[in-house]
């Protein structure tokens, strides 16, 4: 029996092995474009622009959140939603300290990150920026997906997007 999926990869490409084709095409186009952007701006200045730019140990990206609410687990899907805000940001790097900066009332959120600690992966897969003297993180990947783990009264909520 095919699944749904498969049905509509055959009447969108003709067949799995046209699908599959096109995708990776498509894939080798992106991250190629991706990787001759990131040299670019990695060689403008300090910060760079994009989040597949992670070896330069600095970033400067807009992040979007996927939901408008942070929930208690988000692993694979929203488990709890809370009545927490989720908000858009700017998360900077350098190569020891970073922090998020946002225009929306969250200060109460913002704060613990303002002089944050920076771990950074292994040939640029991710950073970790994570808030002094508390619990949490925000750890975004190369390809861009952040996931944002924030504690309030001791209560773990989380939240993720993509920054560009």
């Amino acid at each position: 029996m095919r699944s749904l999926v498969q049905v509509k990869h055959r009447r969108a490409f003709g067949s799995r092995t046209q699908a599959d084709g096109i995708l990776k095409t498509r894939l080798h186009f992106v991250l190629a474009s991706a990787l001759a952007v990131s040299a670019g701006f990695a060689a403008a200045g300090e910060f760079s622009r994009t989040a597949t730019s992670l070896r330069a140990q600095a970033v400067a990206v807009d992040c979007e959140p996927a939901l408008p609410f942070f929930c208690r687990n988000i692993h694979v899907a929203c488990s709890g939603r809370t009545e927490v805000r989720t908000f858009p940001f700017k998360l900077r790097a350098n190569s020891s300290r970073g922090w998020i900066e946002s225009t929306s009332d969250t200060s109460a959120i913002q704060k613990p990150y303002e002089n944050g600690t920076i771990d950074w992966g292994k040939e640029g897969t991710y950073v970790i920026l994570r808030p002094q003297g508390r619990e949490g993180y925000i750890k975004l990947l190369a390809d861009g997906k952040y996931s944002f783990r924030h504690y309030l009264q001791e209560v773990g909520i989380m939240s993720h997007g993509h920054c560009y």
